[in-house]
């Protein structure tokens, strides 16, 4: 049994199932053969046939799908040429006006492999014009030359089999883009943990390094006092994003392992905005903020959206242009947000960070972008600006 399974499984889909159908006519061609084993000009063609399946069987090869309906239109001509039997079994008799004998109705279900090959390796556009062909062989063989009084059996096993073959296709199609669609999915699961593990990270770094710059400017003024207030504020923004790093990877965890591992923290929104900027300001950071329109209003996903832009925004001025002032934008009406962030440059009082690889902007591009709306980040002048376009979707009432 562990042998028979392993020639199954021994190439890769749709092999296993090739062979399976290949192992059925094989059974049924080496019935025909058993129950009408001459004349001589039959048993070379069934014997032929015998052949080539078993060799499918064992080796399951597939051919190039251009070559599938010659292939299987030349192979479904051999058990049709081959001359009907002459045993004494008795008749037959699959519908009211045909008769025939067994031999050749077990031969016309030998031919299930020949419709299986066809409807699962043809192209479709082959499939238009090589299945009425196939279907056509059995009557115009038996009205062109006669000797195939089970014609109607030919065709009705070639339908049913045709049509379970396309069941099989169907499926294969369906768990193949099931697949793909988990694929998709993991890697947007990826993405969105990239982006949120950036924004945290980002914007708890850029508020430790505003402050220690603050603190190295305070040290050389003589200032102690503000130094460790500064050097304080740092360090308590190296904890808060220790702690929301630490929050969202136990998002990651199964549910169930470790206490509250199934509870994730509130999501930012485009309220929050206003805490965000002022605790910029606390840092030193200079900030000049400007809302329309009513916040609370806005879909969370779309608040998130425009809270993490004016995070990432700020994290890079404070990064890359300390000691400049910062203006936000944000304005919210029926139909659209507008969240503008601009800053002058470097005014020399710090020294400017090296840049990250840009994957900051990337996410706020791709976050944006998820919501249907459009961001732009460039150069303004001597300093920078980020404008994104959000629509608003649902309003909440």
């Amino acid at each position: 049994m562990r042998g028979m399974k392993a020639v199954f499984d021994g190439c890769a889909p749709p092999g296993p199932l090739h062979r399976f159908f290949a192992a059925i006519g094989v059974a049924w061609a080496v019935l025909a053969f058993v129950l009408a084993p001459g004349p001589p000009a039959r048993t070379v063609p069934v014997l032929a046939f015998i052949v080539l399946w078993t060799a499918q069987t064992v080796w399951a090869w597939l051919p190039p799908t251009r070559w599938v309906p010659f292939l299987a239109l030349a192979t479904l001509l051999l058990p049709l040429l081959t001359p009907p039997a002459e045993s004494g079994l008795g008749e037959f008799r699959p519908f009211h006006d045909t008769e025939g004998s067994y031999a050749d109705g077990a031969l016309a279900v030998a031919t299930a492999p020949v419709w299986f090959s066809l409807v699962l390796l043809a192209r479709y556009r082959d499939l238009a014009w090589c299945v009425p062909v196939a279907l056509v062989l059995a009557p115009a063989r038996h009205f062109l030359f006669g000797g195939l009084a089970l014609w109607p059996t030919w065709l009705v096993w070639g339908t049913g089999f045709l049509l379970l073959g396309s069941a099989f296709r169907l499926h294969a199609l369906l768990y193949e883009a099931r697949l793909r669609l988990d694929r998709e999915t993991v890697a947007e699961e990826r993405r969105k943990i990239a982006r949120e593990v950036h924004d945290l990270v980002g914007h708890g770094l850029g508020v430790a390094l505003l402050n220690i710059g603050a603190a190295r400017l305070a040290i050389g003024r003589g200032d102690t006092a503000a130094a460790t207030a500064a050097l304080e504020e740092a360090e308590r923004a190296g904890r808060r994003s220790v702690r929301d790093v630490h929050r969202g990877l136990v998002l990651l965890r199964e549910p169930g392992q470790g206490s509250g591992a199934g509870l994730a923290p509130a999501l930012p929104t485009a309220e929050d905005t206003r805490a965000l900027v002022a605790g910029l300001r606390a840092g030193g950071l200079d900030v000049d903020l400007t809302t329309r329109g009513d916040l609370a209003a806005v879909d969370p996903a779309v608040g998130l959206a425009i809270f993490r832009v004016v995070q990432e925004a700020l994290s890079n001025t404070a990064r890359h242009a300390p000691g400049a002032t910062a203006t936000v934008t944000v304005d919210v009406d029926g139909r659209l947000a507008l969240v503008t962030v601009a800053d002058p440059g470097s005014t020399g009082l710090g020294e400017p960070a090296s840049s990250g690889g840009g994957l900051g902007l990337v996410g706020m591009r791709e976050r944006v972008a998820a919501l249907g709306g459009t961001l732009r980040a460039g150069p303004a002048g001597p300093g920078w600006s980020v404008r994104a376009t959000i629509p608003l979707g649902r309003v909440a009432l």
